[in-house]
């Protein structure tokens, strides 16, 4: 589930190899620790961050192409196909999604090709938000959301890689948060907060998806690593980017 973390043997494969092999400086740590010194790391890591791009690149493709597929739609009265698309790519967003980080499969084609269904299915998600800011006049203000969103993704991954820190504490205290924002979304259903707590809410939600990059940002040379699954890093870095794209979209919306 999003947030869960495995276990990291390190700690007790290291004692074993002091043991045996006398001091633990004489085996090299950076295989252990996440750390980019660890040529395998690299080579990971750049797989992960290519299927990051991969997906990125198809959502966005999916958004602009929905955008237009939806308006000649509705131009023709097919109201009714727009909102069973709109249907389907949200079951189909959440069944990829659990179908990816519950597989053991590693190295599955299925996969790999459910990441990218995963990405397709979150850029039609996207599209009505994203046409509601175009039709209002408000297109750089989604060009601007995209840029911070961006931006902040780029410098969190950039220092949590570089300078080796371990955020993985931070799971615990990123699941409550994420249980927390669910269930005050699904009470805005029935009671509709003001405008002002409505406000507060996405700016909980953006403080609540930077934890999780970074926390997914430091399972990446790590717990991924170990277990050798690019596709699940990939996919759950990929949420973290939409997620939060989505509530500075909506908060830049909100000033406006």
């Amino acid at each position: 589930s999003k947030g869960a973390v495995v276990p990291d043997p390190a700690g007790a494969y290291g004692n074993v190899r002091g043991q045996v092999y006398g001091p633990v400086a004489e085996i090299p740590e950076q295989h252990f620790d996440g750390s980019l010194g660890d040529s395998a790391v690299v080579a990971f890591t750049k797989r992960v961050y290519a299927y990051f791009t991969g997906a990125l690149l198809t959502s966005t493709a999916a958004c602009v192409g929905g955008m237009y597929a939806v308006e000649g739609l509705v131009s023709d009265g097919q109201g009714g196909i727009v909102k069973g698309l709109a249907i389907a790519s949200m079951i189909g967003f959440f069944a990829s999604y659990l179908f990816v980080i519950s597989t053991r499969k590693n190295h599955s084609p299925m996969k790999v090709a459910l990441l990218f269904v995963f990405a397709t299915c979150a850029g039609f998600m996207t599209t009505p938000l994203v046409s509601a800011f175009v039709g209002a006049g408000m297109g750089m203000t989604v060009v601007g959301a995209f840029g911070i969103t961006a931006t902040t993704f780029f410098g969190l991954t950039v220092y949590t890689l570089t300078t080796g820190r371990d955020f993985r504490s931070l799971g615990g205290m990123l699941m409550i948060g994420l249980f927390l924002m669910i269930g005050l979304i699904l009470l805005n259903i029935f009671i509709p907060f003001s405008g002002g707590m409505h406000r507060l809410i996405v700016m909980g939600g953006i403080v609540l998806f930077i934890g999780f990059i970074l926390f997914d940002t430091s399972m990446v040379t790590r717990d991924y690593f170990h277990s050798n699954d690019a596709i699940s890093a990939a996919i759950q870095l990929f949420y973290d980017f939409f997620a939060l794209f989505r509530y500075v979209l909506i908060l830049l919306g909100d000033r406006r």
